[in-house]
């Protein structure tokens, strides 16, 4: 392994947190508990707190939905759970099926 190649922090996360501002956007990744308990949820552990312009956020968004569309063409939908559209307040329409 190279030098470079070891001082690049690497995370896998399976919660995000996202807010805009007039500036900017702040993506904050987080992990879940292994085994959450209680009856309110649990809070992520955050691990990194990503800021990028708006422009950039937005090719960003462009080009990872253009990366998932190719996959899915090349191996069939990534199925998600019709209860995760309903909470995030979208519809799987909005992904083009």
């Amino acid at each position: 392994m190279s030098e470079a190649e070891q001082s690049v922090p690497e995370y896998y996360v399976d919660a995000v947190q996202i807010s805009t501002g007039v500036y900017g956007v702040a993506l904050t990744f987080g992990l879940n508990p292994p085994h959450p308990t209680g009856p309110h949820g649990t809070v992520p552990k955050d691990l990194c707190v990503l800021r990028m312009s708006l422009e950039h956020a937005k090719v960003l968004a462009m080009l990872l939905r253009a990366q998932l569309k190719e996959y899915e063409r090349e191996n069939g939908e990534i199925p998600l759970p019709p209860s995760l559209y309903t909470s995030l307040g979208i519809a799987r329409e909005d992904w083009g099926f």
